[in-house]
């Protein structure tokens, strides 16, 4: 990938497949916690299978230990272990759980859009 023909002209835009790929996940991964916490709240096998397949993914991300793929791992860890804690009868501890998972999904979308809003103001003075 590093031949002339395959390398990209200008070294500013070099990392922008990146960027945009990042802006896709924080937004499809804020809508799929959102839909997930919702959903599995209110059927209580889908958030048990969906918690404890994130908590062990993510513990699995983590065990790699993959510098690039840590934030990803933890995230997906606690996204688990909150929905794990939210689906039992725990008390006021459910509760919080539900609003930390939907606090938590409101925020990938924003801070989603945010990084799309500055990649497009970016390459916008560029141009």
């Amino acid at each position: 990938m590093n031949e002339p023909e395959w390398r990209d002209a200008n070294p500013e835009t070099e990392h922008l497949p990146g960027k945009g790929r990042t802006v896709i996940m924080l937004i499809a991964g804020g809508l799929i916690l959102g839909a997930l916490a919702l959903i599995g709240t209110r059927i209580r096998p889908v958030g048990l299978g969906a918690g404890v397949f994130a908590f062990i993914s993510g513990i699995g991300i983590l065990l790699r230990r993959q510098k690039a793929r840590y934030k990803q791992g933890a995230a997906l860890a606690v996204f688990g272990f909150l929905l794990l804690l939210a689906n039992p009868r725990f008390g006021v501890l459910a509760g919080f759980a539900v609003y930390f998972l939907i606090i938590g999904s409101i925020g990938l979308v924003i801070l989603g859009i945010f990084k799309a809003v500055k990649l497009s103001w970016d390459l916008g003075k560029r141009s």
